[in-house]
């Protein structure tokens, strides 16, 4: 997705962020990396590919889980909006774009 498609400035960010799909199994956890959020939404990458219009589970993970006193903190629902691959053959890569679900807005997912 094009910059010039956003609606809102980006700011970028690097955490480490673990995400389920709601409809599997809630312990069933892929990995990636955030690349840049906004009010309205996080985009980061992973190994494993999103399907646009499902719902995630998505959670900061590394440093924050001692600051903050309850995973709720950590954890916002978002809708994938697009995914788009960035890595090779040998080693596929996606570009995932979220958008937030309502007041479910977790702090550390605020600017």
């Amino acid at each position: 997705m094009s910059s010039d498609k956003r609606k809102e400035d980006r700011i970028d960010i690097s955490e480490d962020i673990m995400f389920a799909r709601r409809s599997e199994h809630p312990f069933c956890y892929y990995g990636g990396s955030t690349l840049n959020y906004s009010p309205g939404g996080l985009c980061f990458q992973s190994r494993y590919q999103a399907i646009p219009g499902d719902n995630l589970c998505v959670r900061m993970i590394g440093r924050h889980l001692q600051t903050y006193s309850s995973l709720e903190e950590l954890t916002c629902i978002a809708e994938v909006r697009w995914c788009t691959p960035v890595g090779s053959s040998d080693n596929p890569a996606y570009r995932i774009g979220l958008y937030y679900h309502g007041s479910q807005i977790p702090p550390l997912f605020k600017p």
